[in-house]
């Protein structure tokens, strides 16, 4: 069985759970703001996608393009489904959508400090055992720092640079210049 991911719609049978799933699992300042979502779901943006294994819910992702670059941005897998393989499912069928095409995302710095350090190991541990490993980057954005992870390939500054300026635009990127820091 595969995982399936559609599009989401306000049409969707899940859309109240997956909307609720996404601001349950995501800090208010790591999202994208509520009328910039509106709007891409409204547009038929690609991107934000419902994830079903057969006809049941799993979950959802969050994932843009640029050039050869697949940018996830957010997964989340409903609560009731965490630690059955899900998450690992999702990783291998972006993987077989997607040939030749580098994966990469952003997890939180780790830090023996922060409240949720044991969260952080768990979550790097869990990218690691799916292929990824670190660019050697960091990303310093507004509401933190931010290791970034790739899968398929490597990255350089410019082309973080590059994918950070086509995905926030001319406008939101005037004021949201994230800083790529090389470890």
């Amino acid at each position: 069985m595969s995982i399936t991911f559609r599009p989401l719609t306000r049409y969707d049978d899940n859309y109240s759970k997956v909307i609720d799933l996404y601001k349950g699992s995501f800090p208010g300042a790591q999202r994208i703001p509520s009328c910039l979502l509106r709007y891409k779901l409204r547009h038929g943006k690609k991107g934000f996608d419902v994830l079903y294994e057969d006809d049941n819910w799993v979950g959802l992702v969050y994932a843009t393009e640029f050039r050869d670059i697949n940018f996830l941005q957010f997964l989340a897998i409903s609560e009731s489904l965490r630690a059955y393989g899900y998450g690992s499912k999702v990783m291998a069928s972006m993987r077989y959508m997607q040939p030749g095409k580098r994966i990469v995302l952003n997890i939180e710095e780790l830090d023996e400090q922060a409240q949720n350090s044991q969260q952080r190991v768990k979550r790097k541990a869990f990218y690691e055992k799916n292929g990824f490993s670190s660019s050697g980057y960091i990303v310093r954005e507004p509401d933190g720092r931010y290791e970034m992870l790739i899968k398929g390939g490597s990255i350089s500054k410019e082309e973080i640079e590059a994918m950070y300026r086509s995905l926030f635009g001319h406008i939101i990127g005037f004021f949201i210049r994230p800083e790529v820091i090389k470890i």
